[in-house]
């Protein structure tokens, strides 16, 4: 009974939603291109690579969940190095970056519909070895095949937030069948443990293994090197130069990092903006919003070194480019924090020993917040106001703010571990 519910209400509302997933995939340069990828219907070359023998699967909803995904991979390939990979992403800017980073011998997908006629056909196709899902995603039909065929399935980096847990509660007729189908939960923090046990998950098979995103952020100085020469020699930046980076900004935040700036310049006249956009697609709503604020943005894809140089911001619009510039940036704004409740990760710039300061709306990231509050290594603001006094003191109070930073880089080095000791933990599980 259960089954046929979940499944009539899932096929209902896969179908009422099909035109939002279009509008959206159109609007964003999408993957239609790939979109029977999610009906299992694939290119030949794909198809014949995933007959040749067993893969361990990593699934991954976005950019930030694929870069625990990758690194859990390069861990397991250590271990491993016969590892095949199958790797599933959601949405085109993660498929843009696995497609970068993965070797030819693993294969990139977007992930199967979660239908039972699909998740079959997947299952009778690919020889699976285990499937890793980073993070939160987990579709019951899928679920219920691979512990049919008894394939274990490993939850890395879990966790499970104050947002979900409220909802998730209210079905736990659901969860409960759910949850005792995933083999391992390697979780980030007792809370999150315990939340899971409370949705059905079995005691033996939880363990706080501590965020993975500790271990995710790397730095590649020669790639920062490369981009800070360049807009140095364009004139862009100078030895003296103070760059505030906006990173993974979201819809109004790069207005106000704006204005910002441009009040900021006039006592502070070394202040150079740099934002990274959460989505680069937005390039042309961002540059009409400067051009009718009279400040010359210049697209980091297309500008010449002489338009560089003339620009009074800079807008990088590509993909996989922010932990470059988050390298030699002196303040950091993590975006989507400061009007919205899903800011993005602080870890690649706290790991570089960065100056950051974030809105109140950091839910996603509550074990790394707590941690960095209590290293002394970040600042949240309440409003527009409260970020510009933030930055004028860190400008004022220079040792101070380069203080933090530090304090930002030894809890990075201190936390560091969850990805070997899940590796382990997923070990001792198929060896048993």
């Amino acid at each position: 009974m259960f089954w046929f519910f979940y499944n009539s209400l899932f096929h209902l509302i896969y179908l009422l939603m099909l035109p939002h997933f279009l509008l959206r995939m159109r609007r964003r340069g999408g993957y239609r291109r790939d979109f029977g990828e999610r009906l299992f219907r694939l290119s030949e070359e794909k198809q014949a690579a995933l007959s040749e023998g067993r893969r361990m699967w990593v699934h991954a909803v976005s950019v930030g969940e694929l870069g625990v995904g990758l690194a859990f991979m390069k861990e397991w390939r250590r271990r491993h190095p016969e590892v095949r990979f199958l790797v599933t992403v959601n949405t085109s800017t993660a498929h843009a970056l696995a497609a970068e980073k993965l070797p030819k011998q693993d294969v990139l997908l977007y992930p199967p519909v979660d239908s039972p006629w699909v998740i079959r056909k997947v299952l009778k196709t690919v020889e699976v070895e285990a499937l890793v899902l980073v993070e939160t995603e987990m579709w019951p039909n899928l679920l219920r095949g691979l512990d049919q065929k008894r394939i274990p399935v490993m939850l890395l980096n879990g966790r499970i937030s104050d947002r979900s847990f409220g909802r998730l509660e209210k079905i736990r007729w659901m969860t409960r069948r759910l949850y005792r189908l995933v083999s391992l939960y390697a979780m980030q923090s007792e809370q999150d443990a315990e939340r899971a046990t409370e949705l059905g998950a079995s005691k033996d098979r939880v363990q706080v293994l501590h965020s993975a995103k500790y271990d995710v952020a790397e730095r590649e100085e020669e790639e920062e090197e490369k981009r800070r020469t360049r807009l140095v020699s364009s004139g862009f930046l100078n030895g003296d130069s103070l760059i505030l980076l906006g990173s993974s900004t979201w819809p109004g935040e790069e207005k106000v990092l704006l204005e910002m700036a441009v009040r900021l310049q006039k006592d502070h006249t070394r202040i150079r903006l740099i934002l990274v956009p959460r989505h680069f697609e937005r390039r042309q709503d961002l540059l009409a919003e400067a051009d009718t604020m009279g400040i010359r943005l210049a697209c980091w894809s297309t500008a010449t070194d002489e338009e560089l140089g003339q620009a009074d911001a800079l807008l990088v619009d590509t993909t996989g480019e922010l932990k470059h510039f988050t390298g030699f940036a002196d303040r950091v704004f993590i975006g989507k924090s400061l009007f919205r409740s899903e800011g993005q990760n602080p870890l690649e710039a706290a790991n570089a020993g960065k100056w950051i300061v974030t809105g109140m709306g950091m839910d996603n990231f509550p074990q790394v917040m707590q941690d960095l509050r209590q290293a002394n290594a970040i600042s949240q603001v309440r409003d527009v106001e409260e970020l510009e006094s933030e930055l004028i003191q860190s400008l004022r109070q220079v040792d101070a703010a380069d203080g933090r930073g530090e304090r930002a880089r030894a809890l990075v080095e201190r936390r560091k571990g969850s990805i070997s000791r899940s590796a382990d933990a997923l070990e001792d599980l198929l060896a048993s």
